[in-house]
């Protein structure tokens, strides 16, 4: 049921705006609704958005469509800043030893496509040559119910242009800045190689789209996956042109409850004198691109630190509201 309403949305959407294009331009007028449940400590927190096609039609698309495909179900906040400015989630899940473990987002995207057919919008491309030991390694990489190998030229990376200005994007609609209850798209370091280069298909009509395919870009501002967070600070404009922010939260006195949860879960661990002085998160560090697809991105070897909660803060479900 939830396969066959997002098929519909998105093909009487495609019906009213011709294109993949003109998909993401003609429909920038809509505010879709999700809502986040997040665990914490036992208790259930229901927090809605507000999305912004005007502002981030590309953006949305991807994080609709993940959250149709229930990629979201289950994964977890995997770096709390103890400052309370950024929760990041979507990318991590505890595996069956309690341990914190990346989801392989390339393989179980390709292999939900070979079970429902095609179902995520593809905007960024590599040549299969800078995938040739992952394509090797994997057999015939299948997206967008297409097979490509090591000699094709475009090859759907189902990763997401990113619509910021820092990217060169221009969006003349509605964007929301990194305000309190911001809701934003995040990507980990691919590093700065200036042969990693994708193409790309761009939602406000720029050179570098898919009717200019010799025309490439940096895939380091072209790799959002999963990871979106939410910014809870006063006040912060410094990123807005370096991340995609996509939403807002509807009424942030809902998110507040899990917050405050958190501050009276951090209190008792200080104050437990039976206990080890223990705050609410540690340091951890991980790999981050152990999964991707580009051969130099994933032999780079790149580790990220992330500021784990002891207690984990688990994302039950995303699911849309309002398409």
């Amino acid at each position: 049921m939830k396969k066959s309403m997002r098929l519909f949305a998105v093909l009487a959407s495609a019906a009213i705006c011709g294109s993949a294009v003109a998909l993401f331009a003609g429909c920038d007028t809509n505010y879709p609704e999700v809502a986040i449940t997040y665990e914490f400590n036992g208790t259930e927190y229901e927090v809605e958005y507000t999305l912004s096609r005007k502002g981030a039609p590309q953006t949305v698309q991807h994080f609709i469509e993940l959250a149709d495909a229930g990629y979201y179900d289950g994964t977890v906040i995997h770096d709390y800043r103890s400052n309370g400015i950024f929760l990041y989630g979507g990318a991590y899940r505890y595996n069956a030893d309690g341990e914190l473990e990346e989801k392989d987002y390339w393989t179980e995207l390709r292999n939900y496509e070979k079970e429902h057919g095609p179902t995520f919008t593809q905007t960024v491309f590599a040549r299969g040559s800078v995938m040739a030991n992952y394509l090797t390694e994997r057999g015939d990489y299948i997206a967008a119910g297409e097979v490509y190998n090591a000699e094709s030229e475009k090859v759907p990376l189902y990763t997401l242009h990113g619509e910021f200005s820092g990217n060169g994007v221009t969006l003349n609609g509605k964007s929301y800045r990194h305000q309190k209850g911001a809701l934003g798209m995040f990507y980990t370091q691919k590093g700065d190689r200036e042969d990693t280069v994708v193409t790309t298909v761009r939602s406000d009509g720029g050179a570098n789209n898919d009717n200019n395919p010799e025309q490439s870009d940096k895939y380091k501002t072209n790799c959002a996956t999963s990871i979106f967070y939410t910014f809870t600070g006063d006040s912060n404009t410094t990123n807005d042109k370096n991340y995609t922010v996509f939403g807002l939260v509807k009424d942030y006195s809902r998110f507040q409850e899990l917050l405050d949860a958190i501050a009276d879960y951090t209190e008792t661990l200080e104050n437990d004198t039976d206990g080890d002085g223990s705050l609410f998160t540690e340091e951890q560090t991980f790999p981050a691109n152990q999964y991707d697809p580009i051969d130099l991105v994933r032999n780079a070897k790149i580790d990220v630190v992330y500021n784990v909660p002891v207690e984990p803060i688990t994302i039950k479900s995303v699911k849309v509201k309002k398409y």
